[in-house]
C-alpha cells in the first residue's frame, strides 16, 4: 500500500510540474472564454442587432402568433374611457418608416400593438403592394441614404391628403415603441394652431436644436403647413441624403416652427432614444451626453411616469413591453386621470 501510495503521489507531482505549461494554457483559455462571455453580455445590453441575432440562433419567436394574440383585448379588465375620449379629441396620424422584408415580421407586431392606437397609420417604404396603410416611396429610393427623402415624401403626402383630418403627425421608425395614450395626453396641453413640434431634444447642429428621429417626433397641423409651404419650397434642407432628423430640424426651424417641451413637471423625459433598460441603468450611447439638451438622467428619474416612446425595440421586446404595459395590472393601484399641471406649457428657442 505504501508503495502504491508513493507511486500515486509521484504521478500527480509529475502531472502538476512536468505539464505545468498545459495548466497555463488551460487558464489562458478560461480567461479568454470569460472575456468573450462578458463582452457578449455587454454587447447584448447595448446593441439590439447583436441581441436579435444571438437570440435567433437560440430560439425562434413566432411573430405571427404573438401579433394575433396582442390584437385581442377581450379577456382584459380595463377601463378605456379617458383614453377613448382623447383618441377622438387629439387625432394623430402616424407614418412609420420601414422596408418591405419587415412586413411579415416586425411590422406585424407594430401594427397589432402600438400602431393600432393611432387614428391613422401609414407604413412608408418602397413596395409594389397596394393597401390603405402602405405609402410607396419607390420614386425616392430605399436605403438609409434615402431616409430624408422618405420623410419629406410622407410629410408632403400628409399635407396634400390629411392636413384637415388630423391634428398631429408623428414620424416613427419600425423599431420605435410609442405609448399613444401618453402621447395624446402630452399633446392635449399644446395648441395645434401655433406651429410646433416635440420629441427628444438634441442641442447640436441647429440653433434651436432638433428632435431625435429614432425616438420619434411629432409636428402639429400648423407646423405641417408651414414646413411644406416654406421650408420645403425654399429648399431650407436637403431633399434627400444627410441625417433625416437633422434635415427635418433645419426645415422646421427655417419655417418658424417652434420647439415645444416634452418634459413633465419634474423635468423627466417622455421621448427616449434607446431601450428602456439603457435609460434606467444609465448606459445609453456615449454621444447622448453631448447631444441631449436637457441632460441625461438614470434610475427612477430617467423617464416620466407618462413616458411616450422608446427606440431600438425589436419585435420580441415590443411584445414584452405590450404585455407589461397593457396586459399587466397592479391591483389597487391606478394612475390618476385628473392629475393637473403634469405638462406645463414650455415653448423653447435656441440653446
Amino acid at each position: 500500500m505504501k508503495f502504491r501510495s508513493r507511486n500515486m503521489k509521484s504521478l500527480i507531482k509529475n502531472l502538476m510540474w512536468k505539464h505545468k505549461p498545459f495548466w497555463r494554457l488551460y487558464l489562458r483559455n478560461f480567461v479568454i472564454l470569460a472575456v468573450v462571455a462578458m463582452g457578449s453580455v455587454f454587447l447584448a445590453c447595448l446593441d439590439e442587432d447583436f441581441t436579435t441575432k444571438v437570440r435567433g440562433y437560440v430560439w425562434k419567436i413566432d411573430i405571427k402568433t404573438l401579433a394575433k394574440q396582442y390584437k385581442d383585448e377581450s379577456s382584459l379588465y380595463i377601463d378605456r374611457t379617458q383614453a377613448d375620449h382623447l383618441f377622438n379629441k387629439v387625432k394623430v396620424l402616424c407614418f412609420i418608416l420601414t422596408i418591405e422584408r419587415k412586413l411579415t415580421g416586425q411590422v406585424q407586431i407594430v401594427n397589432n400593438t402600438w400602431a393600432r392606437r393611432c387614428n391613422k397609420v401609414l407604413y412608408v417604404l418602397c413596395t409594389d403592394h397596394k393597401a390603405p396603410d402602405l405609402l410607396s416611396t419607390c420614386s425616392v429610393g430605399e436605403s438609409r441614404n434615402h431616409l430624408t427623402g422618405k420623410v419629406r415624401y410622407a410629410i408632403k403626402h400628409s399635407y396634400e391628403h390629411y392636413m384637415e383630418k388630423y391634428d398631429w403627425f408623428l414620424k416613427a421608425d419600425d423599431d420605435t415603441y410609442v405609448i399613444m395614450e401618453n402621447l395624446r395626453y402630452l399633446l392635449s396641453h399644446y395648441p395645434t394652431n401655433k406651429a410646433g413640434y416635440l420629441g427628444y431634444h438634441f442641442k447640436v447642429h441647429i440653433d434651436q436644436g432638433y428632435m431625435s428621429g429614432g425616438a420619434g417626433y411629432i409636428i402639429n397641423r400648423q407646423a405641417l403647413k408651414q414646413v411644406v409651404e416654406q421650408g420645403f419650397r425654399r429648399d431650407s434642407c436637403l431633399q434627400d441624403g444627410g441625417d433625416e432628423d437633422v434635415e427635418m430640424g433645419r426645415c422646421l426651424e427655417a419655417s418658424n416652427v417652434q420647439v415645444f417641451s416634452s418634459l413633465d413637471k419634474f423635468d423627466r423625459e417622455t421621448f427616449h432614444t434607446d431601450k428602456p433598460w439603457q435609460h434606467i441603468w444609465g448606459i445609453p450611447p456615449g454621444y447622448l451626453n453631448l447631444y441631449s439638451r436637457n441632460g441625461v438622467r438614470k434610475g427612477a428619474d430617467c423617464c416620466s411616469q407618462f413616458s411616450v416612446s422608446y427606440h431600438h425595440v425589436d419585435a420580441a421586446t415590443m411584445a414584452f413591453m405590450e404585455q407589461m404595459l397593457y396586459r399587466t395590472s397592479v391591483y389597487g393601484r391606478h394612475g390618476l386621470t385628473n392629475a393637473t399641471n403634469v405638462f406645463p406649457q414650455r415653448f423653447l428657442t435656441g440653446h
